[in-house]
């Protein structure tokens, strides 16, 4: 078994249940050395990164996984490459794995309103204010609730 950090939609009980059905070992964790970035395009709109920078943090959760739940997640993170952050993570009972796109810039593709909202949605007001203070928005955010366009919204 081993684990992977979650610092975005993974973090929402319910959208993660969309890829990984039935309860699932979580813990909080911190991942020290890398900030949250939203700037990973897929399928004509920018999702949430993580981009080093030694001097940041970010709280996120712990996923207990198999390799079948790993395959899954893979399915899911189109464009993310599973980095080993075991030695970056507060919390590593194995070893730890973090979905991280290339650190580009995509001028033009928006960010989904309701993926924001589904990343940040289990997070008390305050945490809220934090996480979106200290992720790295650079596009335009694209009001989408009318007609949710991001697939694992919840």
């Amino acid at each position: 078994m081993y684990y992977i950090f979650g610092y975005g939609s993974l973090m929402n009980p319910a959208s993660l249940e969309k890829t990984l059905p039935g309860k699932r070992e979580v813990a909080r964790a911190t991942l020290r050395g890398y900030q949250r970035k939203m700037n990973a395009p897929v399928n004509g709109y920018l999702y949430l990164n993580i981009v080093p920078d030694s001097e940041k943090s970010i709280d996120g959760v712990m996923i207990a996984i198999d390799d079948e739940d790993f395959a899954r997640l893979k399915r899911r993170e189109i464009g993310y490459e599973a980095v080993d952050v075991s030695d970056k993570v507060s919390y590593a009972p194995g070893t730890v794995y973090a979905f991280v796109a290339p650190d580009k810039h995509h001028p033009g593709l928006p960010i989904l309103q309701t993926y924001i909202e589904t990343c940040s949605r289990h997070l008390s007001e305050g945490e809220r204010e934090t996480w979106l203070a200290e992720t790295i928005i650079q596009n335009p955010i694209l009001d989408d609730r009318t007609h949710p366009a991001y697939a694992n919204a919840a």
